[in-house]
């Protein structure tokens, strides 16, 4: 059961990075983003009792493992918070106070303390499928009982934040060792639909940086997915944003109006105002993916510099306003079951 196994296993999450690169014709190539520290779950008893984010009343854990202000989503075998909101204004306005309460409890949730190390390269350990309607990971690999539980805990810490109608094209999931990457997404299949979803087998130990590279990971396949690239048109034959990592981005694509907006004339001022954070900006596709996290984990800014309008740049499409409620409504119940 997802909920318990996330309750009961400790996450020791000690290095932070995000490489994309693809194995097949459509190219997605992103660089790695360097080292982290620490987020654990800690073991909950029936007798706990807890102040949650968004409300100040005292809950109780119920049968089903969720407590008393968190609703049971049996398809995907979590809890969230129940969204109070009907339209955009009214959920960007209840997003922003549920963030609000989460820093007052735990501070920023996009703090992160990246160090590089250096890359010494990525070994696949084990490769699994994932069964979305079951919601289960499985391989023919032989492996030890207690490495299959410690990987499916490491699946189950992403796909907790993530609804599954949104991620249903990452399919593939690895455990890898390496020096200075923790995740990485990749598409794999010679059609340019299926995804893999790559987890150093070590954790983050800070809970925040985990919450930022695994809605960073999710960023760049949201971008770089078929519906945004068209992988099989050459520079060439581009009739709009072409990248050399990614390929040809549609007109409508999210990528083609961020980098239309923030990178085809470029600005003067300090870098620290225009990115949020140093990884972004290393290129478009990572601002983007940056940015997004910050557009999820963070209060809605007022625009005063352009690193808060790319945050504010998420919020004209609808979608994504629906997409960060739901998100932060898991968010909060995640980092209930978490210590930073």
């Amino acid at each position: 059961m997802k909920i318990l196994r996330f309750l009961l296993v400790t996450f020791t999450l000690f290095l932070v990075g995000c490489e994309e690169s693809v194995e097949v014709k459509p190219v997605v190539t992103i660089e790695t983003k360097p080292l982290v520290e620490a987020s654990s779950v800690v073991e909950v008893s029936e007798g706990d009792t807890k102040k949650l984010e968004a409300s100040g009343d005292e809950v109780q854990l119920l049968d089903n493992a969720c407590y008393s202000n968190e609703i049971y989503i049996e398809g995907e075998d979590i809890c969230a918070l129940e969204i109070q909101c009907i339209d955009d204004d009214s959920c960007i306005e209840w997003g922003n106070r549920i963030i609000k309460g989460l820093e007052a409890d735990y501070g920023s949730l996009v703090h992160e303390e990246s160090v590089a190390t250096g890359n010494e390269g990525v070994t696949v350990l084990t490769t699994y499928n994932v069964d979305h309607s079951q919601e289960v990971i499985y391989t023919n690999q032989n492996i030890s009982i207690e490495e299959r539980t410690y990987h499916e805990n490491l699946w189950s810490s992403f796909s907790w934040l993530i609804p599954e109608a949104k991620r249903k094209e990452i399919n593939r999931f690895e455990v890898f060792d390496s020096g200075d990457t923790l995740a990485y997404v990749s598409l794999y299949d010679p059609y340019g639909k299926y995804w893999t979803l790559g987890m150093n087998q070590k954790d983050i130990e800070l809970a925040s940086e985990t919450l930022v590279t695994y809605l960073h990971e999710y960023a760049h396949f949201l971008s770089l997915n078929e519906t945004q690239v068209n992988y099989w048109v050459p520079e060439k034959r581009c009739q709009s944003l072409y990248l050399i990592n990614s390929g040809c981005f549609y007109k409508d694509a999210y990528l083609t109006y961020f980098y239309k907006q923030f990178w085809e004339s470029g600005g003067h001022g300090k870098l620290e105002d225009f990115y949020v954070s140093k990884y972004a900006m290393y290129s478009p596709e990572e601002d983007f993916s940056e940015s997004f996290a910050h557009f999820v984990l963070t209060q809605t800014p007022k625009g005063d510099n352009v690193k808060e309008e790319k945050i504010l740049f998420f919020y004209q499409f609808e979608e994504l306003v629906q997409l960060r409620t739901e998100i932060i409504a898991r968010t909060a119940t995640w980092l209930i079951r978490s210590v930073i």
